[in-house]
């Protein structure tokens, strides 16, 4: 496979992390996850969730940026909307990605995702369903060309499928 950007976007709940790990182990590539990267800087004190205003986007642009120039192949797990792309990382639309949006197509399966969900990351928050309401109602994915998965499917046939897909 050559180097690639991979960017796994959809609605919180859809499956996007767990998608992003298992195409991570399996490719043997990075993965980086905003909510992650923002918890971090979160812990450390430098400021709350709600004042983050676009760091997590800086950072996995320069992370992008670090792969791209080493010519290696990378992650990235967040919404990956366009009007958030445009807003905080338009670089990301000058970069040659594969854009795999993930679904939840079963409403009452992505309900109950939401409500028993817990990341595990540390000093991070978790969304309530309103907030998914909230953002599927201006979720515009980030491109038309992209691979969608639903993750009431199998992992490991999403997992298939998107090999096949970043492979093209």
């Amino acid at each position: 496979m050559n180097p690639t950007m991979i960017v796994i976007g959809g609605v919180p709940g859809t499956g996007k992390s767990t998608l992003a790990k298992a195409l991570s182990k399996e490719l043997n590539i990075p993965a980086f996850s905003k909510d992650e990267l923002e918890a971090a800087i979160a812990r450390k004190g430098l400021c709350n969730s709600k004042e983050m205003r676009g760091v997590g986007f800086e950072i996995m642009s320069v992370l992008a940026k670090n792969q791209i120039e080493n010519k290696n192949s990378a992650i990235f797990d967040f919404i990956a909307s366009k009007s958030r792309v445009t807003e905080q990382w338009p670089e990301l639309l000058e970069i040659e990605i594969k854009y795999i949006e993930c679904i939840c197509s079963n409403e009452e399966i992505h309900i109950e995702r939401i409500q028993l969900r817990n990341r595990n990351i540390e000093g991070w928050y978790e969304l309530v369903w309103e907030d998914v309401l909230r953002i599927k109602n201006v979720f515009k994915p980030l491109k038309s060309d992209r691979l969608i998965l639903d993750s009431v499917n199998n992992l490991s046939v999403n997992v298939e499928m998107a090999i096949e897909y970043v492979s093209q």
